[in-house]
């Protein structure tokens, strides 16, 4: 079952039954009171925090409410703040010897422009900005001028990166844009590389999964196995660190190689990407796993092959959903496949 505080999107009918919540960000207090009532109500083996602010909540939860704690999939609090905070995710990373790509904070001080000045001698441009808590991308800006930088430090809430790449990718771009245009459609992303960890309750490490996810045109991408060294050892590094540190399910850590082609983390996530069902077609059971391993029960994952397909391709999908249940979860505030 899901919960959503919207009642129109049409993958929430593909749950055996839907909740309508506040909103989170703006009613804190009323979103908490409705989910202890669905779980007062439904009694779930596990509560699965789906989107990074999820996280953080769940988190603070599992520590007031220690007699639900162990039906969450998530750590403490403290931690999930590391991971959802990308400066704070640098420093945590830089105490634990973890390859963390080098990061600077951004704050419109008096002393700013000497902290970018250096940061911009010791790193060189391109420059990456981004916001310290973010996902999806947005707001993620490629900055390729000194008055770029100096400007991106007046941004609250923003850190600068190392660019990881190679710097004439964009330099190249540039060049083109001034000789035939901005074209409709661009992205810089290339080959990520994706490791994908999950945490026991007791901190036991119940696997790694490398992939690289390559953008191969706008909105689709295929996903496959990454068998290097380097990425796995990367992978149960941070596992590690971050279990003993007291985090709890999963743990996502995205790298990319620098010039000299040695990956480098450039952030953390705390919960199932969007890539887990590409990973499940690979043959990678994450959310059984994550089952048997916090409840104890084994969901067999069915897989719809005899062997496993070397990679998965995702793109757009067309989505509806039946109007008279949209109005049922909007004016009841649940639906289920039973009622329907």
């Amino acid at each position: 079952m899901a919960t959503s505080d919207i009642p129109d999107e049409p993958a929430l009918f593909s749950f055996d039954a839907v909740y309508l919540v506040p909103k989170l960000a703006d009613e804190s207090a009323a979103f908490e009171r409705r989910v202890l009532e669905i779980i007062g109500r439904e009694s779930p083996h596990l509560v699965i925090p789906c989107r990074d602010e999820d996280v953080q909540w769940l988190a603070g939860l599992r520590e007031h409410r220690r007699d639900l704690g162990p039906k969450f999939l998530c750590g403490t609090s403290d931690i999930a703040n590391v991971i959802n905070d990308k400066w704070r995710s640098c420093e945590f990373a830089a105490g634990h010897g973890l390859p963390f790509a080098p990061s600077l904070p951004c704050v419109d001080d008096d002393d700013a422009p000497v902290r970018a000045a250096r940061f911009l001698r010791e790193h060189g441009l391109p420059i990456v900005a981004k916001p310290r808590r973010g996902k999806d991308s947005k707001g993620v800006f490629i900055l390729t001028t000194p008055a770029q930088v100096r400007s991106a430090m007046k941004r609250p809430d923003y850190l600068l990166q190392k660019y990881l790449g190679k710097a004439e990718t964009p330099a190249g771009y540039l060049a083109n844009v001034e000789r035939d245009g901005i074209p409709l459609m661009h992205s810089f992303e290339g080959v990520k590389r994706s490791l994908q960890a999950l945490i026991g309750p007791g901190g036991s490490i119940e696997h790694v999964v490398c992939t690289r996810n390559h953008r191969i045109r706008h909105n689709a991408r295929v996903i496959s196995l990454d068998a290097e060294a380097e990425p796995r050892s990367i992978g149960v590094r941070c596992a590690r660190v971050f279990a003993d540190a007291g985090w709890r399910g999963p743990l996502n850590v995205q790298c990319q190689p620098t010039e000299s082609g040695t990956l480098m983390i450039h952030e953390f996530n705390a919960r199932f990407t969007g890539a887990t069902g590409a990973r499940w077609l690979i043959g990678h059971d994450e959310i059984g796993a994550a089952i048997r391993a916090f409840t104890g029960q084994t969901i067999e994952p069915a897989f719809p092959w005899a062997e496993a397909p070397v990679f998965a391709s995702e793109g757009l999908m067309p989505r509806a959903a039946d109007r008279g249940w949209v109005r049922t979860l909007a004016e009841r505030g649940m639906w289920s496949r039973e009622n329907r």
